[in-house]
């Protein structure tokens, strides 16, 4: 059976591809999602979680950020993203990152203000339901800040990684 999935367009519900890409326009900014089936279609209703799930997409970006930020003042993860970048990129680059940010913040604000979200990942049947990247430019970094989300939007924790 098929079912229009929104921003995915027509899917397959009862046996879709492993992987199906969309987009998303969030603030004025592209973002790329992508649905994902490697353990197999989950045996509860799926679509109805997803559809869910995405139309609170804005509260939960709010709250993935609101859990970046508070993961940075607590010096987790996030924190160590940002010095770690603020002692490897050289000064040019750094420039660059951190052009049209507010020059009266430190660095670490500023450098923490310019990360972005670029790419949303559904695992339904997953307990990290949603994954959410964020970085200070791909073509800059490998790297990303990774939050993960519950199918609720209940964060499970903040991380950063290639």
């Amino acid at each position: 059976m098929k079912k229009n999935i929104a921003y995915f367009g027509e899917i397959e519900i009862n046996s879709p591809q492993e992987t199906t890409e969309g987009k998303v326009t969030i603030d004025n900014h592209q973002i790329e999602l992508d649905l994902n089936f490697y353990d197999g279609v989950p045996e509860h209703d799926w679509v109805a979680e997803y559809e869910s799930y995405i139309k609170d997409l804005k509260q939960h970006k709010t709250n993935v950020e609101a859990a970046i930020r508070s993961d940075y003042e607590d010096g987790g993860d996030v924190k160590e993203y940002v010095d770690f970048h603020l002692e490897e990129l050289d000064a040019s680059t750094l420039d660059k990152v951190l052009a049209g940010t507010d020059a009266s913040k430190s660095k670490e604000e500023r450098l923490l203000s310019v990360l972005k979200l670029t790419r949303i990942g559904f695992y339904p049947g997953d307990e990290d339901y949603a994954v959410w990247d964020y970085t200070i430019g791909r073509e800059i970094t490998d790297l990303l800040v990774v939050v993960n989300t519950d199918s609720t939007g209940k964060i499970n924790y903040v991380t950063w990684e290639n």
